[in-house]
């Protein structure tokens, strides 16, 4: 799975072979490891683990030769896949390589986990079955004309793969054959989303398609974005879909009528979290935007320095990955009005926290710099703005867990700064 909640690719010959995803220029992926822990692929070929409760930078794991671009972890150690066609296994105690799997003759782009084994999507248009254990190589997976830039675990413990030559495919993990080939879309397939026997599959063609898992029958097409469909979500029994047209749509699982569209971001959407009783959606215009599911209103919104990548739910605190910079720790927005609880979700993934996309596409996303106009901060509480105009920076500087409580902030976020001049004072942040 591609990393982080996110969470993620090139159309097909009439456009060039994307750029690197990620943390090849800056922007990054995180994925929850363990209780306290996230790690974070960004800037250059590391994985750096942060403690969540004050992001303090606790191990660095060095050793690929080229950008990384998906984070799988497993009990005791975590997977990683680069552009250098490896996948590295290390021990996150001794942030040391345990394995190193060899294989791939392209960019690796995809990790997964199915009834335990890890399987890895490549550049090179296969998919490999690994022993997590060992990194011995099990088997080779072909099919795909095209890379393959998804997959996911499906119920009963299949694998759905989505790949750039327009088609989705099911395999059985263990028998190591393909089971069903879904044909429809006109371009690349972007996302993917399974829930309840049935299939969600967003494109680079603007469209969605609604397919029966048991029959593999397409149900139906969904219209109305008008660009590539970064990710997909699932929350109150309604699809969200985000799009790089910058916006969100609501969509009726049972008929495919659109319920309703979210408009506010001033570029394109790269991923959605559900958490709190609310839809959190991350852009390329720096804000991380919470909605209310059931009217699709805007309740708040947070402001960083650089575009949203992922977005990542780790209890006791939230995490974005940005185009460029540290990873941004943010406190959980407030409940919508009668809500009671923590909500879950299930999101499309490549487990980049939320939903999310690569390559060329998502690399112009995050660079965003939105034009759209605020009315000015309003300090909250808890760090978010109290109403749909306003807007609650995030510092994305100190050390540890900041302060918010005071009458004049309006941050909430928190980095690692060991690089930092401590002594100086905070860069001040862009205009929105």
């Amino acid at each position: 799975m591609g990393a982080g909640l996110c969470s993620a690719e090139v159309r097909d010959s009439r456009r060039p072979s994307p750029a690197p995803t990620s943390s090849s220029r800056g922007s990054q992926m995180m994925c929850h490891v363990s209780e306290g822990t996230v790690a974070c692929a960004a800037v250059g070929n590391t994985v750096i683990l942060y403690q969540t409760a004050t992001v303090k930078k606790l191990k660095v794991l060095e050793g690929h030769t080229g950008p990384i671009t998906c984070l799988c972890p497993n009990e005791t150690a975590i997977f990683s896949g680069s552009v250098d066609t490896t996948i590295k296994k290390w021990d996150l105690k001794d942030a040391k390589v345990l394995c190193n799997m060899e294989g791939h003759t392209g960019d690796v782009w995809c990790l997964q986990m199915v009834n335990g084994l890890l399987f890895s999507s490549s550049q090179d248009t296969t998919i490999r079955q690994w022993d997590p254990s060992t990194g011995s190589h099990l088997a080779t997976l072909t099919g795909h004309e095209s890379p393959v830039r998804y997959f996911m675990e499906a119920p009963q413990g299949m694998l759905i793969s989505a790949s750039e030559d327009k088609t989705v495919k099911r395999w059985d993990p263990m028998s190591r054959t393909l089971l069903t080939n879904l044909e429809g879309h006109m371009d690349e397939v972007t996302c993917l989303l399974a829930t309840r026997g049935h299939l969600f599959t967003g494109s680079a063609d603007y469209t969605i398609k609604h397919w029966n898992l048991e029959n593999s029958a397409l149900q139906a097409t969904w219209e109305g974005h008008l660009d590539l469909i970064t990710c997909l979500l699932e929350l109150e029994e309604t699809i969200f879909s985000a799009s790089l047209d910058r916006t969100i749509r609501q969509w009726d699982p049972k008929d495919g009528s659109k319920l309703a569209t979210l408009e506010g971001h001033f570029h394109g959407v790269t991923c959605l979290l559900a958490a709190e009783g609310s839809l959190l959606s991350g852009a390329g215009d720096r804000t991380i935007r919470q909605w209310d599911p059931r009217d699709g209103s805007l309740i708040a919104t947070l402001e960083s320095k650089t575009g949203i990548t992922c977005l990542l739910d780790c209890g006791e605190a939230f995490f974005s990955g940005l185009a460029r910079g540290y990873p941004l720790r943010f406190p959980p927005p407030r409940l919508p009005p009668g809500y009671q609880g923590r909500k879950q979700s299930r999101a499309d993934f490549s487990d980049e926290g939320a939903g999310g996309i690569h390559g060329k596409e998502k690399s112009d996303a995050e660079d965003g710099r939105g034009d759209g106009q605020s009315s000015g901060p309003r300090n909250s509480s808890n760090g978010w703005s109290g109403s749909a105009q306003g807007v609650a920076r995030a510092r994305e500087v100190g050390l540890g867990t900041q302060d918010s409580s005071a009458a004049d902030r309006t941050f909430s976020g928190s980095q690692d700064t060991s690089n930092v001049d401590k002594t100086s004072s905070p860069p001040p942040l862009p205009d929105a």
